[in-house]
């Protein structure tokens, strides 16, 4: 509820590191504690207590799964990984648990699911096609997969039931086709940034948790990239790092408000 934590990452090898926003003033910091393992292209979810980050390539590509606890900052391995190595792989979090989704290689539409109170992770089902570079998504009630590729760029939407862990496709899909973006979650609504198709993207795609309709406030990031990742507040989505161009990554930090959707 105070920070957010960017972990990992290519620069344009893998790295450990873990990049803190403080959302009270919005500075950045690098925390001395990094990943036990080295990797790009992984996903994160958040508990109330931890965060998670799995999969990804140190290389190879792992099943690996770290924790950082809220409480203190520490990093460790809980020893439950995914049941799959995967990397550019999606995710998101309900109360009680995590999902990662997709991703390769090969490509997979497989869903694992860590349990929150006891860090176990199962396979719960999947997606409604195999693809990778998909970003997520979440309500009170369902979580939404969004994008990727097949290796086609898909403008798809999957949609998981928190209550029972059936997915569905409910018929909307992103505005544009694309791969490699990012997303944050407010209260009403849930946010798609960035992404590849073919060039960087800038486009932002809302969609409305009451009715799951996709559009496009008209808002989008300063600068269109792909490869970004995202942590949110209760008030803003935060959108870090990517890429622009080939082999160029950035530091920028781009914010949305949920309040204005500036």
């Amino acid at each position: 509820s105070s920070y957010g934590y960017f972990g990992g990452g290519g620069t344009p090898s893998p790295v450990s590191r873990v990049d803190r926003i403080d959302f009270s003033n919005e500075t950045m910091s690098f925390r001395g504690n990094i990943l036990p393992q080295a990797r790009e292209h992984l996903a994160g979810c958040s508990s109330s207590s931890y965060g998670y980050f799995g999969g990804g390539e140190a290389p190879p590509q792992v099943t690996t799964v770290d924790r950082i606890d809220f409480s203190n900052e520490t990093t460790s391995a809980p020893g439950n990984n995914l049941t799959q190595s995967r990397r550019e792989l999606g995710a998101l979090s309900s109360s009680s648990y995590g999902y990662f989704a997709g991703g390769e290689s090969p490509k997979r539409s497989t869903i694992d699911r860590i349990d929150f109170s006891n860090e176990t992770v199962s396979d719960v089902g999947d997606l409604s096609q195999a693809r990778d570079e998909l970003a997520g998504v979440s309500s009170s009630s369902y979580g939404y997969f969004g994008g990727g590729g097949t290796p086609s760029i898909q403008s798809t939407i999957d949609r998981i039931d928190f209550s029972n862990d059936t997915t569905s496709v409910p018929g909307t899909g992103l505005t544009q086709a694309r791969s490699d973006a990012a997303a944050v979650s407010g209260s009403f609504y849930g946010y798609f940034a960035g992404g590849y198709n073919p060039g960087v993207k800038s486009t932002i795609d809302r969609i409305d948790f009451s009715n799951e309709t996709i559009s496009a406030p008209g808002n989008n990031l300063p600068q269109g990239r792909g490869g970004l990742a995202a942590c949110s507040s209760s008030s803003y989505g935060y959108f870090g790092g990517g890429t622009p161009a080939a082999f160029s990554n950035v530091t920028l930090v781009d914010r949305i408000d949920f309040s204005n959707e500036t």
